[in-house]
């Protein structure tokens, strides 16, 4: 089940990213060319603070009863080396060894090497509005083919919620459009993420403050499940370490979980 889950958060993931501005902006290469003003303008408003907060999440991970398997509490702060971004707390609600910490930032490194771009995971000009009211658009974002994957894209369907009001993000969810058979024993009925975003400080965009996954399955007929959830907090808006260096950050990259 983490496989499924891990795709569900990197595919929801995929639309928060750092966003080109200024003359960027106007690139035939940005990805976000072409897509709806209003959806455009929310995830460029998001993405111009997005690296910039530090921040400490809660994580834990709920068996198909619902037990805690495993749980963490980390802090990260961009504006470290990126060694050290990342700094484990807890884990299951005990202080961590120097080998778990160390562990722990490996694994950090490594999703932020291996994460998806959001060009290559959505096709953000042909997004729809699915729904709409006075307080709420929500659109609905096809999301790009990849061959010999286990989870095709086409099987799951991307939706973003713009405020209306502050123009900013409000709601990014990933659904499973039907089952699926995965590696013919593997047959996974249901899978949603979702991430909620909050304004921390009223002259910023909206930061991420919780993410969510969940899916429910059957390998040779015996259910399995699970889900898991992060919640961020005590957000400071930080200068990014790459920023004291005028090093240029590479474009549109996911945000870790």
């Amino acid at each position: 089940m983490r496989l499924l889950l891990s795709v569900l958060l990197g595919v929801l993931l995929a639309a928060a990213c750092r966003a080109q501005s200024g003359d960027e902006a106007s690139n035939p290469s940005d990805p976000l060319a072409g897509a709806p003003a209003p959806l455009a303008e929310a995830l460029r408003q998001f993405a111009r603070d997005a690296g910039r907060w530090a921040y400490t999440q809660r994580f834990v991970e709920y068996d198909r009863a619902g037990k805690v398997e495993r749980s963490w509490v980390a802090r990260y702060d961009p504006s470290q080396h990126y060694d050290v971004q990342w700094t484990l707390l807890a884990t299951d609600d005990k202080e961590p060894t120097e080998a778990q910490q160390k562990r722990f930032r490996k694994q950090r490194a490594k999703r932020e090497k291996d994460r998806k771009s959001l060009g290559e995971l959505l096709e953000l000009p042909q997004a729809v509005v699915a729904f709409q009211s006075s307080a709420d658009l929500v659109y609905e974002v096809p999301l790009r083919l990849e061959d010999g994957s286990r989870f095709p894209p086409d099987k799951f369907q991307a939706f973003i919620t713009v405020d209306r009001a502050t123009q900013g993000l409000k709601l990014i969810d990933v659904k499973l459009r039907e089952k699926l058979r995965v590696v013919g024993v593997v047959s996974v009925k249901s899978g949603d993420a979702r991430l909620e975003f909050q304004r921390v400080l009223p002259d910023a965009g909206p930061a991420i403050a919780a993410i969510s996954a969940g899916a429910t399955a059957s390998v040779l007929l015996v259910p399995v499940g699970g889900r898991i959830e992060a919640v961020r907090s005590d957000f400071k808006r930080v200068t990014p370490y790459d920023d004291r260096f005028q090093v240029k950050i590479g474009p549109l990259k996911t945000i870790d979980f």
